[in-house]
């Protein structure tokens, strides 16, 4: 509860500021309690969803161009995670692979990390407010020496929870043209 205390501050200080200027327009009656009100707990609840979402470094262009080229280094396999969609793309989702932060993703973004072949875990989620109105993913991955293997991550919305669909594209190649124009995060394990 404490880490949303900030949100529910500013959607307050929103609602009495809103409420004064109506008061100060004329407005009397519903409007001038009910407009502000609104706004202020849709200011809170946006803060509170966005709680937790951290700026993560952007990768360096020599990081993408290699990214890009689809082609880890000896002995390595690359893990592509890319997210696009319009529903929740403030809110950084988090992405971890075999139980390390690799990093949080807005959309759209992606990220690129070289791992050893053989069996891995991806697990989709958000943190904050977004995280319980959000169900995780989890995703088993298991690449080969050489390959390149690449999930898209979008939100699909429900009645009650909100679902991250993750989807392998088996099209990687056709792919670079698309992540040429997305920013590339900066994995956080390597």
């Amino acid at each position: 509860m404490g880490k949303y205390v900030p949100a529910i501050v500013t959607g307050l200080i929103v609602t009495v500021v809103v409420g004064f200027l109506l008061g100060l327009a004329g407005f009397r009656g519903f409007a001038a309690w009910y407009v502000p009100l609104f706004v202020g707990l849709f200011t809170g609840y946006i803060m509170a969803n966005l709680q937790g979402t951290k700026a993560s470094p952007q990768a360096t262009e020599a990081q993408k161009t290699a990214a890009l080229t689809l082609r880890p280094a000896p002995g390595k396999a690359l893990i592509l995670v890319h997210r696009q969609g319009f529903v929740g793309k403030a809110a950084g989702m988090e992405i971890t692979l075999d139980g390390r932060v690799l990093g949080q993703l807005k959309s759209p973004q992606f990220t690129a990390v070289e791992v050893d072949p053989g069996a891995h875990t991806l697990e989709f989620g958000f943190v904050g407010l977004a995280a319980s109105q959000n169900k995780r993913e989890v995703v088993p991955v298991t690449a080969a020496e050489g390959q390149a293997v690449a999930f898209r991550a979008t939100i699909s919305m429900g009645m009650g929870k909100n679902t991250i669909k993750v989807e392998r594209d088996d099209q990687v190649h056709s792919l670079t043209d698309d992540l040429r124009r997305m920013k590339m995060i900066a994995p956080a394990v390597a």
